[in-house]
């Protein structure tokens, strides 16, 4: 079992770790394929228990959740039968996400989204912030009662699990390791674990009740749907597109080649932005820059892109095999997450861990039945599905949910999943900036974290405010 190590409390301004811890730890090359190899095996067995059991079956349940429940009973956090350490795990989660951000990244843009896109990145937008006012309410008022000892940053957890991804939780919730945050990467991962739970089940439910009560507009009450399992298989879908000779280059070896060169200036560019922090006074936030990684390897991604597209090299950048290269990183890294799960670590947190995800997910689920059918007349159900799995869960979430009501992704409802989420991300950029702000201009982190509930709330005021304008347009 994984000991929890000392750091300082939350309420002062505590040394911090190295920035670039997750550049400088010591893994050999042979350790680091031996892992790899692991987590290759962990998905193969979560694919066979998913193809034998029915269960997994009727809940969606994907084999990279699975194979990460296998890789956290059998890991050095479990029996202890494979050396899979959350140190290790956790190097791989954060590299894993930059890597995703750049291949999705690199694919080709589409500039006009459509209105319906835009009200879903907002409505993104207003969970997350509705999700971290919760967070830090419940995280208050257990310092001020029975936790007074408790990190006040892990209110702020849940937006970066439930509503975006397991790899930003980790990586924020590490970061906030060196100023007091015990094990601040591993209670990330457990909050997305926790999200994943209400995703794969209330969201299976709530569809199935939706179908029941005749909400489906694509498929009737009674029908096979209700019984819907997703097939092992997808046949007929486009792998892609060959865009080099063999002879000369590998297609799939293109297209990694290009993430990799991408990785490498991302890496330039957080070295030099790290040389000018320090040269200004300023090296306090480079901690926040190398825990943004994944951001900043997004923005050059896009600056890749458009030279690729301005140099007329575009046919040799194939959508499908950028998303498919993507959706491996998203395997891998619901994997490694979940497997880095640490049981002592959930056994120190039992309580806000518990008061906090059973909140958000209630929240969560009534904020999006009441905004989903005041804004949208049409595809209500379809579009509640998908945004509700996509803000406990992950993107592919909301997708697999969509697919029970939607098997052919023919409403617009996946279109605007996708461009809402991108919207989202860039409407959501403010507020990843706020929440490293009490640990660094504050000398109470816990009056930090006070302020910036304060701040978001003003701003999810906003927001709703400007969603209901957009309401009235047509």
């Amino acid at each position: 079992m994984e000991k929890l190590h000392h750091t300082p409390k939350g309420w002062g301004k505590p040394c911090k770790e190295p920035a670039m811890i997750f550049w400088e730890i010591d893994i050999s090359a042979g350790r680091f394929f031996l892992d790899f190899a692991w987590l290759g095996a962990l998905l193969l067995a979560g694919f066979f228990v998913r193809f034998k059991v029915q269960f997994f079956q009727r809940y969606l349940i994907p084999a990279n959740l699975l194979a990460g429940i296998l890789g956290l009973m059998i890991g050095m956090n479990g029996f202890g039968f494979i050396d899979l350490t959350s140190e290790h795990l956790g190097v791989y989660v954060y590299h894993l996400l930059a890597l995703l951000f750049i291949g999705l990244s690199l694919r080709a843009a589409h500039k006009n989204i459509g209105l319906s896109s835009v009200k879903t990145g907002i409505i993104f937008i207003i969970t997350y912030l509705l999700q971290g006012i919760i967070g830090l309410l419940i995280t208050f008022g257990l310092i001020f009662t029975v936790q007074p000892d408790l990190f006040a940053g892990i209110g702020m957890l849940p937006p970066l699990a439930f509503g975006m991804n397991p790899g930003i939780a980790y990586t924020i919730g590490q970061n906030w390791e060196g100023f007091g945050f015990e094990n601040g990467g591993i209670v990330g991962l457990t909050f997305a674990a926790a999200g994943f739970l209400a995703a794969y089940t209330t969201g299976v439910y709530f569809v199935k009740r939706g179908i029941q009560k005749g909400k489906a507009e694509l498929i009737q009450p009674g029908s096979h749907a209700t019984q819907f399992h997703l097939p092992d298989t997808d046949q007929g879908l486009s792998a892609g597109k060959i865009t080099t000779s063999p002879g000369v280059l590998e297609s799939l070896s293109f297209h990694i080649g290009l993430i990799g060169g991408t990785y490498l200036l991302t890496y330039l560019f957080l070295i030099a932005g790290e040389a000018v922090l320090n040269i200004a006074g300023a090296a306090n936030e480079a901690s926040t820059l190398w825990s943004f990684h994944f951001i900043f390897a997004a923005i050059i991604a896009l600056g890749v892109r458009k030279v690729v597209d301005v140099t007329g090299s575009a046919s040799y950048v194939d959508d499908v095999t950028m998303t498919r290269i993507s959706n491996f990183f998203m395997d891998l890294m619901i994997t490694a997450s979940v497997a880095a799960i640490s049981i002592t670590v959930i056994g120190a947190y039992w309580l806000p861990l518990l008061l906090i995800s059973l909140s958000v997910v209630i929240a969560t689920w009534w904020t999006l039945e009441k905004l989903v059918g005041s804004l949208f007349p049409d595809f209500t159900l379809e579009r509640f599905a998908a945004i509700y799995g996509n803000m406990t869960g992950t993107l592919q979430s909301g997708l697999l949910l969509l697919r029970i009501l939607d098997e052919k992704m023919e409403t617009p409802v996946s279109y605007n999943l996708v461009y809402g989420s991108g919207l989202a991300l860039v409407l959501g950029f403010p507020l990843l900036l706020l929440i490293n702000a009490p640990v660094h201009y504050f000398s109470s982190v816990t009056a930090g974290f006070g302020i910036v509930l304060v701040i978001m709330a003003l701003y999810l005021l906003l927001l709703l405010l400007a969603l209901f304008y957009l309401n009235g347009r047509k």
